[in-house]
């Protein structure tokens, strides 16, 4: 049987999918490092929206009683710096005190392991013979690096103050602000027919993004008392933080407890001695994030908003290296605000329905 050879426009058409695709895959780079490079840009306009979204329905309230949108907004922000400000107060001292245990979990590990320890302190005499008279290329470098850095500390701390400010300033402006940008936007619209469309696509793609931040949020508070109910029952020390961290980090949807279970596991090799014991702690988050996860976020936000989860881990992946962690923390949240818009819009692209379960 003879092959037909393809005609020239056969060629033309293969040539033109094959060059539509390599410009789609450099735009997709370029966007990655675009918000890769200017993250110290982005990030804090992507944080004060989210913040602006979950925030703008108090606002709202406070806005029909009469009171001035400044005001509404100033006061509405002044609470939320607060809260977490005074939350960091509480929970400093305890994680500061378990970041001085460490030492403790890793003498009670080196007991366990004392072959093994006994093995790495004969390779290290051998690899790192020691030297009375001068000091070791290791204290050497120890010593060099020590200058640079607390100086990279100091610059990284200047940058997270900074950028904390700009976030309180942006969230503050887009409360004011974000509906006047919006009637501005709809000027543009020659109609009126167009106008009123735009407007009611722009009022609901915002009530349903904070909505969703809302409830999300919420849900994640919830997860994080019943955490800390449960574990002080269970009698472990410092209840309030690792609730905190669960609601904090059960924002990244598998990482999240993931990270937690193995910190709670940690926690009980720490505390108790018995495996019974020491499995009983990261056990009991376990079951609250299966019942979190499995039945009341579902129950609460609806099929609409369930996701691969292999896509999402990646997705989570790829933002956390685009912004490290806060990055994994916001992605899910932008994930869904996207499909949203996209909805609104009647746009489908291709890949937010592989996303879909």
């Amino acid at each position: 049987m003879t092959r037909t050879k393809p005609t020239a426009a056969q060629k033309r058409h293969s040539l033109h999918l094959a060059s539509t695709a390599a410009m789609k895959i450099l735009v997709v780079l370029a966007v990655a490092y675009t918000f890769y490079f200017c993250r110290s840009l982005l990030l804090p306009l992507m944080l004060s929206g989210l913040v602006a979204l979950f925030s703008s329905p108090a606002v709202r309230v406070l806005t029909r009683i009469h009171i001035p949108k400044p005001l509404a907004a100033a006061a509405v922000l002044s609470i939320l710096v607060f809260g977490v400000g005074f939350g960091i107060s509480l929970l400093y001292q305890p994680a500061s005190q378990w970041a001085e245990r460490l030492p403790l979990l890793s003498h009670k590990l080196a007991d366990h392991v004392g072959d093994m320890s006994d093995s790495i302190n004969s390779i290290k005499e051998v690899v790192l013979p020691t030297q009375s008279d001068n000091p070791s290329p290791v204290t050497n470098a120890v010593g060099s690096g020590v200058i640079p850095l607390l100086s990279f500390i100091a610059q990284a701390t200047a940058m997270a103050l900074f950028q904390l400010a700009a976030v309180i300033m942006l969230t503050y402006f887009f409360l004011v602000f974000g509906d006047t940008l919006m009637r501005k936007l709809v000027q543009f619209k020659s109609s009126l027919h167009e106008k009123k469309n735009l407007v009611v696509m722009f009022q609901t793609i915002r009530d349903d993004i904070s909505r969703y931040v809302l409830l999300v949020s919420v849900i994640n508070v919830s997860l994080g008392l019943a955490t800390t109910a449960v574990l002080h029952l269970l009698g472990v020390a410092d209840p309030m933080l690792w609730g905190a961290l669960a609601a904090i980090l059960n924002f990244a949807p598998y990482i999240g407890p993931v990270i937690l279970l193995v910190l709670l596991s940690a926690v009980g090799y720490t505390e108790y001695q018995q495996l019974s014991d020491i499995l009983l702690v990261p056990g009991a988050f376990l079951v609250l994030n299966i019942i979190e996860s499995q039945l009341i976020t579902p129950l609460v936000l609806g099929r609409r908003f369930n996701m691969n989860p292999l896509l999402v881990v990646i997705w989570m992946f790829i933002w956390g290296w685009i912004w490290g962690a806060v990055g994994v923390l916001i992605a899910i949240p932008l994930l869904v605000s996207l499909k949203i818009i996209t909805s609104h819009l009647d746009i489908d692209p291709k890949w937010l329905r592989l996303l879909e379960t």
